[in-house]
């Protein structure tokens, strides 16, 4: 009996031991797929991951450009601010200016004398460009591939200049010169491009953006400046161009030998000047004021 109850024990005790739990062959298979799914998840939630970073860099990238560009134009906005002389300390009675007042005021004489006078820098163009901007057409944009200091654009479409370069011209202080070798006949300067028109037949605007200025940059406006009418049937406008074309000398037979005009606009209401004769590179490009006729009274100055 008693070696039956030891055997009973037993099979009690060999009755309480866990089953077998071997995975078979199906949960074996469900796990790896798990498995794999959840790698399958990780490496696609990286890679969702990386690309958020790439998409956000590339944004990054993007915008730097045009926060500095916004930057710089503020900075250059409050540069030139800065410079310009707001209304408030313009002269009493500043609009009713004849151009022989304006000139007096600033004391041009002086500056027209000086022959020494150096070059504008493309700073300085800038600058000009701007207070027009602010001061006379707020829509004017300055998007010529060729620099003021260059001149601008002589072909649409082409950033090429006009053939002629600015230096200092012997006893006429800043001047224009060929470039290359010109037939007579050819376009040197089309002003239907370079040329700015201020609006009105009184020239407040033209006033009010030389009072801004600078004393010598307004001096130098006074003498670049001119009245033109643009077709028969227009006012007179105060004209002018923001580039190195203004630095265009008028030549005659009292300055000498050589230094008679080579240039002339077709008519009086043209700005492109044209070639009188063959023009030899390096040689000095000289047209004719009086090709315009003055009377700054029909402007309001």
């Amino acid at each position: 009996m008693a070696a039956r109850k030891r055997n009973a024990s037993a099979r009690s005790s060999d009755s309480n031991k866990p089953a077998n739990t071997k995975p078979s062959k199906t949960s074996r298979a469900t796990a790896n797929q798990n498995a794999q799914s959840n790698s399958s998840n990780t490496k696609s939630t990286a890679a969702s991951r990386i690309m958020n970073i790439l998409v956000s860099l590339f944004i990054i990238a993007m915008l730097n450009p045009l926060l500095f560009n916004a930057l710089d134009f503020l900075q250059s906005y409050n540069n030139i601010q800065h410079k310009l002389t707001p209304k408030r300390d313009f002269p009493y009675e500043w609009e009713t200016y004849t151009y022989n007042d304006i000139r007096e005021y600033f004391n041009c004489r002086q500056r027209s004398k000086d022959l020494d006078k150096p070059l504008p820098t493309l700073d300085d163009w800038n600058l000009l460009r701007k207070a027009y901007t602010l001061i006379v057409d707020s829509a004017k944009t300055w998007n010529d591939p060729v620099p003021p200091t260059e001149g601008y654009s002589f072909e649409q479409g082409k950033a090429v200049p006009p053939p002629y370069y600015a230096k200092q011209s012997e006893g006429k202080g800043r001047g224009l010169f060929a470039s290359r070798d010109i037939k007579k006949g050819e376009l040197v300067h089309n002003g239907e491009i370079s040329d700015i028109v201020f609006p009105g037949y009184d020239a407040i605007k033209w006033k009010e953006f030389v009072f801004s200025l600078p004393r010598d940059f307004a001096c130098d406006c006074t003498d670049w400046h001119w009245m033109q009418m643009k077709h028969e049937d227009d006012d007179y406008h105060m004209v002018a161009a923001l580039d190195i074309s203004v630095l265009m000398n008028s030549g005659g037979e009292e300055f000498g030998p050589g230094r008679t005009p080579n240039v002339l606009p077709e008519d009086k209401y043209s700005g492109k000047q044209f070639a009188l004769r063959d023009i030899v590179k390096d040689e000095e490009i000289l047209t004719d004021y009086d090709a315009y006729w003055t009377d700054w009274s029909e402007v309001g100055l």
